[in-house]
């Protein structure tokens, strides 16, 4: 492990890292996992409206001793207008109910320390505000790489709201209990790895697990050794949109941004907090007021800054943001946009440096067919652009008015943009509906770029994310001031401007048959190799002479060994041989676990650098 010293004369860059090579009486952010409040408001249940919320947070690479937390009153709102802030227990203008934290504690190294609030061990959050910090905490020297727990006891009225944040990610250790007293919980104390409350503890590993509150800002000082300090601004691309707690790695980052940055590599972990959440948009983000506000978080910056001798907690903007700022024209896009959000960051945060990263791509599996048929025939025309299929392969059929035509089918190419299968007939050809055929991203060859998002840029991209990631590198009208660009991390490595395929992406194969009969269930899967996966990945099995007919498509919920168990149970058998394949993307905007891992380990750490000054 290397002293601030020996960092610092390997890495000369560090010495002018925005505090002269270390403040120790600076707060910086230093915490792993941290996250926004956003999502679903939570309701107080009969006997659960007290609960303990357990996360565990990771240390920089530097010794930590003083803590302040903060707890929110508000959450931002996922999707089309986020990142507004108008997720409250009430309605906007009219407050709802408030939280009352009963007690806040850390714990480090095996030792609690209770956290105050204005001298007092508990505090009223109320709707609509900004939250409250905890005082200044100094316990003895957190080492390097540590972990820290944070308990935070809260309570409201049965049927009231409480805000979320963060969904417990129990396979390192986190918590949540519930319980109809404050006493009950604090017996938990003394059993902190007690299992969590199950009726609060559900759908582990998906979308609908629900999210429990929790301090979003954290910043620490300690032996900060001068390294870059990040203040990420973020889409859902960087917030993880497709990872979820089960799959967390072991110092609880999800999604390839919090990954990247915390990697061991280059300069070293990167500590950063991500202020935005999934579907922010950077025309909305550090405007707006009343219903349409997008500014507390950046108002909590604020506080920070004056408690801390007026200094920020970071050193340098990282813009991850674009993904999200489609427009009817280019110009539209880039300038009033993505560019009026640098304009106000740069008139907020005069001299600090802004990174910008490209955003990713943006294509679609499904091409549209016309369908007609001879008796139990089906010959299916690709409307335009090469097929990229192959005979034997299986492809989706969906959207036909005459059900019969649709399904997973097996299909036998004819010519360039046509192919057959079978079905059970029908009385209608050709078929009616807006019909498509999806590979669900087997091949590079078959995905087509969604409307106007041509590769290469030209004149008439007006989505925009060629001719943004050109400008970004160019560093065009100022739109930041370095970049690191992330194209050859993800891409096809057969076709420019795709995510690769499932055929150019690490594969295992069933080693003990799954299912009997086509009736019987099953909950999981042995392979040969489970390492290439992770928990939440979507995985398709694949059979026939050359791996291309798909039996079945499902997500794993967890890995012990080599045996995957899915998350929700199957029937179909999936013979010894079987090919299982990890998915690529949902949608051709968001990447899946092994497209993260990909862009994660893609990236050269040696980017890092552009962080400094």
């Amino acid at each position: 492990m290397m002293n601030a010293i020996s960092l610092a004369l390997a890495n000369p860059m560090l010495s002018g890292g925005g505090g002269g090579g270390g403040d120790p009486d600076r707060y910086m952010f230093f915490a792993t996992r941290n996250r926004m409040p956003s999502g679903s408001l939570v309701t107080a249940a009969s006997g659960t409206n007290y609960v303990c919320s357990k996360i565990v947070v990771n240390t920089p690479q530097y010794k930590t001793r003083t803590f302040r937390f903060h707890l929110s009153g508000f959450a931002s709102t996922e999707g089309g207008n986020s990142p507004q802030e108008t997720v409250v227990t009430g309605t906007i203008g009219t407050p709802g109910n408030s939280v009352v934290a009963d007690a806040m504690f850390i714990r480090a190294a095996g030792v609690f320390y209770q956290c105050t609030f204005a001298g007092l061990n508990t505090v009223t959050v109320a709707d609509q505000t900004n939250g409250a910090w905890t005082d200044e905490l100094t316990i003895p020297d957190v080492d390097p790489e540590s972990e820290i727990e944070i308990w935070l006891f809260y309570h409201t009225a049965v049927g009231e709201k409480i805000w979320p944040v963060y969904r417990i990610q129990k396979h390192r250790g986190e918590r949540v209990w519930g319980a109809g007293d404050l006493a009950t919980l604090l017996a938990f104390k003394d059993t902190p790895l007690a299992d969590s409350t199950a009726a609060l503890d559900s759908n582990y590993a998906t979308i609908t697990q629900p999210q429990y509150y929790g301090p979003d800002f954290m910043v620490a000082k300690g032996d900060w050794d001068g390294r870059a300090i990040v203040l990420g601004l973020v889409d859902s691309i960087g917030e993880a949109r497709q990872q979820f707690s089960a799959a967390a790695d072991a110092r609880g980052n999800l999604g390839w941004f919090r990954r990247w940055l915390d990697r061991d590599g280059g300069i070293g972990r990167i500590p950063h907090l991500m202020i935005g959440m999934p579907g922010a948009g950077s025309v909305r983000e550090l405007t707006g007021t009343g219903a349409a506000i997008a500014t507390r978080r950046w108002a909590i910056l604020d506080e920070i800054t004056v408690f801390n001798n007026n200094k920020k907690p970071f050193t340098v903007i990282a813009n991850q943001m674009g993904q999200n700022d489609t427009a009817a024209t280019y110009t539209q896009f880039f300038n009033t946009n993505y560019r009026s959000l640098i304009t106000r960051l740069r008139a907020r945060y005069p001299g600090v440096k802004i990174v910008a990263f490209p955003p990713l791509g943006r294509t679609v599996s499904t091409r549209a067919v016309t369908l007609t048929s001879v008796g139990t025939v089906v010959t299916a025309t690709i409307a335009s652009g090469v097929n990229g299929l192959a005979t034997g392969q299986t492809v989706s059929i969906s959207g036909a008015a005459q059900t019969e035509y649709n399904g997973n089918v097996v299909i036998t190419v004819t010519g360039p943009n046509s192919f057959t299968y079978n079905f059970a007939g029908s009385a209608t050809s050709p078929a009616t509906g807006t019909i498509t055929a999806n590979d669900l991203y087997l091949r590079a060859a078959y995905q087509s770029f969604s409307a106007n998002n041509t590769w290469p840029a030209d004149g008439t991209d007006a989505s925009g994310k060629w001719r943004l990631r050109a400008d970004i590198l160019a560093k065009t009208s100022a739109c930041c001031d370095d970049a690191i660009d992330t194209y050859a991390a993800w891409v096809s490595g057969e076709r420019d401007g795709v995510w690769p395929g499932m055929l150019e992406l690490p594969s295992t194969t069933v080693t003990v048959q799954s299912g009997t009969d086509g009736i019987a269930t099953y909950t999981t899967i042995e392979v040969a190799d489970a390492g290439i996966f992770g928990p939440e990945q979507e995985i398709s099995t694949y059979a026939g002479p050359d791996g291309l007919a798909r039996l079945s498509t499902t997500s794993i919920g967890s890995i012990s060994g080599n045996t995957i168990t899915i998350s929700i149970s199957r029937s179909t058998v999936l013979p010894v041989g079987s090919i299982v394949r990890p998915s690529v993307t949902p949608d051709g905007v968001h990447p899946y676990g092994v497209v993260i891992d990909r862009l994660a380990n893609g990236i050269p750490q040696s980017e890092k650098t552009k962080f400094n000054p």
